[in-house]
């Protein structure tokens, strides 16, 4: 079959080409289920090339009809016949009269419409978010839980509910909403599920890229059970599991899962392959470490990407290189914009981001402040930005118009990038109704095929490896015997409570017993500072780096700094904790790096700040406080064996973390797209209500804009897009 494809496939650009032999093919392998998926995608490339099939109109529409492209046969034809429209009329989609079904989707949504679980693996471009929305449409679900696998998708998603069920749902996202509706639909991470105490009786849960349920199997053959995210996630599912009443699990390119059967969960499986863009795919088999001959390929590869074009990099790093070549090369183009000298102000004007962008190039990457991300992506999909640099962002669901993708590296920051990863970012060319043919670039060969495309939820398998952490807060049904004596035996000597290992999930067993053991080998006068309430003890923080250099180097070593010592862990915490703001923190740490170039000339102004970004927003802005959170329990252990009755409260320094330097709560609205300066100047001109939710605060603004409307206009755009306004300048 497919030499037949093959040979249809290139007749298409041959000068003899005949379009009703080529549509014969079509109709021969749409006929056999065997090779139903390549008659589809030969009929898709006829779309894309339809002047061919002028005179064919109407098979061309037949076989878009018989390969259950119903969007299609909407879209592209005005002539229908009657059973077109009786077959558009039994897939248009319940949420919406201008949208329809294809054929794998209906499938879909009429099983989960009957109340069956179901868990399906399909490619990027299948419209599994349809399914959901339509799920919506039908109002017969009055408490939804959506768990995505990171924040700005759980903003691109709450924005995309919200304007369609606004009215009929209330739209939860951040930690600081309460539940108000008897029908909500909860849009959150995995770790923000597990925060929430009002999880209950919920009609419908969905997990999306649910092949993160799974701990990842290294190449040298054991497995990593030290991913937290893995933990959570596993943890979100065992209290959804219990509370809900049907669940739908998505994610792409997986061929079997195991443990929802051995937890006692019935589901139907479907992996389907049901493509709704095509793909050509290019590979040039360059060595990994080959960084000249990667440099030298983009000249061979940019001028094949006509159109919207994404190029994978391992890092931001590796994406400043790239991007600052295709201006060498001649593939950047002068784009202006107020944002741009917004970002030369508030970072520099020599920084990669800032450069990219002023020459028609996007970068996206992890610890770019989401105001950033969200500017960046609505210009390439606008078609401002021919290319977007990501890393790995890409992978976590980011929805964008791309018809090329090049894949750069095989790895994610020093680690190498499997098959299934793979796929996931060729997943991202194309787009149905935008690009009916996308192309593919990989500078490397394609990594070989792998254990990682069969999902093992650990919750259901559990064994002698599975993390006690995960057990003490899974819930007690889910359990198996073995795992409960297993359990039992760990918590025999009451060095701390089950309770204290549940409430600080995010941390490992042997991180308890470190970070115990740490404490009670502190000197008296480490210790001492350690007990205070609010207002930090003298010492605290040379203590603070001194136990986060032992306990959680990695936090600290992936965004560049140095744990063999504490002293440049100090060094951070002690200029972010003086600092008057944000802003000031990250502009003496421009300072600093521009005084190390002139010493160092390893040194690089834009490693160092993208370096200080994911500091911000991963450790100080995340693991920091669940760093202060389980200390301050652990101090108050050692204080009453100590007979120490002073009170101990962290609170404080945790909300200097979290908040980075705002009011206390102020700090939710940059997750929805206002920059931390833009906020810091906010709040310099309006009061907040207390203790006010994400949503308070967003109508706080909405009904003050005459407090911050003379502000400058790439702020107030900043505002007005997070607040659902138009925000291009």
């Amino acid at each position: 079959m497919s030499e037949v494809y093959d040979a249809a496939k290139l007749s298409l650009s041959s000068d003899g080409f005949s379009a009703f032999r080529y549509l014969s093919t079509v109709n021969a392998l749409l006929s056999n289920p065997v090779s139903n998926g390549l008659g589809r995608d030969l009929t898709i490339r006829a779309l894309g090339a339809r002047e061919k099939f002028s005179d064919h109109s109407g098979i061309l529409r037949n076989m878009v009809r018989k390969a259950g492209l119903f969007p299609y046969l909407k879209k592209e034809f005005s002539e229908l016949s009657p059973g077109d429209r009786v077959a558009l009329d039994i897939y248009r989609t319940p949420f919406s009269e201008n949208f329809v079904f294809h054929s794998m989707q209906f499938r879909i949504f009429d099983l989960l419409k009957e109340g069956r679980n179901v868990v399906l693996s399909a490619p990027t471009s299948m419209g599994k978010s349809a399914i959901v929305d339509s799920l919506l449409g039908l109002g017969r679900f009055r408490r939804v839980v959506l768990v995505v696998p990171t924040v700005a998708l759980a903003d691109e998603t709450r924005r995309r509910l919200q304007e369609r069920f606004g009215d009929s749902y209330q739209i939860i996202h951040h930690s600081s909403q309460e539940c108000r509706s008897d029908r909500v639909v909860y849009v959150l991470t995995q770790e923000r599920v597990n925060e929430r105490d009002d999880i209950k009786d919920i009609d419908l849960f969905v997990i999306d890229e649910f092949y993160k349920l799974a701990f990842r199997k290294l190449k040298s053959g054991p497995t990593d059970y030290n991913d937290e995210r893995v933990i959570e996630l596993n943890i979100a599912l065992s209290k959804l599991l219990k509370v809900s009443k049907q669940f739908y699990l998505t994610g792409p390119f997986v061929n079997s899962i195991r443990g929802l059967t051995e937890l006692g969960y019935d589901h139907t499986f479907i992996s389907a392959d049901f493509n709704t863009v095509a793909v050509d795919v290019h590979t040039f088999g360059v060595d990994a470490n080959n960084d000249a001959g990667k440099l030298a390929m983009l000249a061979t590869i940019a001028p094949q990407c006509d159109g919207a074009t994404i190029i994978y990099c391992k890092s931001p790093g590796v994406a400043g290189k790239v991007a600052r070549e295709l201006v060498r090369l001649g593939y950047g183009h002068s784009f202006e914009s107020e944002h741009i000298d917004w970002v030369a102000e508030e970072f520099d004007p020599e920084w990669d981001f800032t450069y990219a962008l002023r020459n028609g190039i996007g970068l996206h990457f992890g610890g770019l402040p989401r105001a950033l991300q969200q500017y960046t992506v609505d210009r390439f999909n606008a078609g401002d930005l021919r290319f977007l640099l990501c890393t790995s962002t890409i992978i976590e669901g980011v929805n964008t118009v791309a018809k090329n993708v090049v894949i750069y590296d095989n790895r994610n920051g020093s680690r190498g990038i499997d098959k299934f990863t793979h796929g996931n970012i060729k997943g991202r060319a194309g787009r149905m109704g935008v690009h009916f043919v996308g192309k593919v670039f990989c500078l490397e060969d394609v990594p070989e095929d792998n254990l990682n495309q069969e999902v093992d939820i650990p919750l259901g398998i559990q064994d002698a490896d599975t993390p006690l952490n995960l057990l003490a807060s899974a819930q007690p049904d889910h359990l198996f015997e073995f795992s409960q004596d297993r359990f039992d035996a760990a918590f025999t000597e009451e060095t701390f409570s089950i309770d204290l290992v549940k409430k600080h999930s995010y941390f490992r067993m042997e991180q308890f017993e470190q970070l115990y053991s740490m404490v009670e080998m502190l000197e008296d006068d480490e210790f001492e500072s350690l007990v205070f309430q609010l207002s930090p003890a003298t010492g605290f923080l040379k203590t603070l780096a001194k136990i986060s250099c032992r306990l959680v180097p990695k936090t600290f070593s992936t965004n560049g700094l140095q744990t063999k010592t504490p002293d440049n862990i100090l060094a951070k915490l002690t200029s972010y904790q003086k600092a008057e703001s944000y802003s000031a923190y990250l502009k003496s740490q421009i300072e600093y790096a521009k005084q190390r170039l002139q010493v160092d000339e390893k040194a690089n102004l834009s490693g160092m700040l993208n370096n200080d970004l994911k500091l911000l927003s991963n450790t100080f802005g995340y693991t920091m406080p669940k760093v202060l959170g389980l200390l301050e329990d652990v101090v108050r252990l050692h204080a009453v064996k100590k007979g120490i009755h002073t009170k101990i409260d962290y609170s404080y320094v945790r909300m200097t973390f979290e908040s980075l330097h705002l009011p206390a709560g102020l700090n939710a609205l940059e997750e929805i797209g206002i920059p931390i300066q833009t906020l810091h100047r906010i709040s310099a001109l309006l009061d907040f209500p207390d203790g006010a939710g994400v949503d308070e605060l967003a109508e706080h603004l909405r009904w003050n804009e005459q407090a911050w409307e003379f502000m400058g206009s790439v702020d107030q755009s900043f505002i007005r897009r997070a607040l659902g306004g138009n925000s291009l300048v």
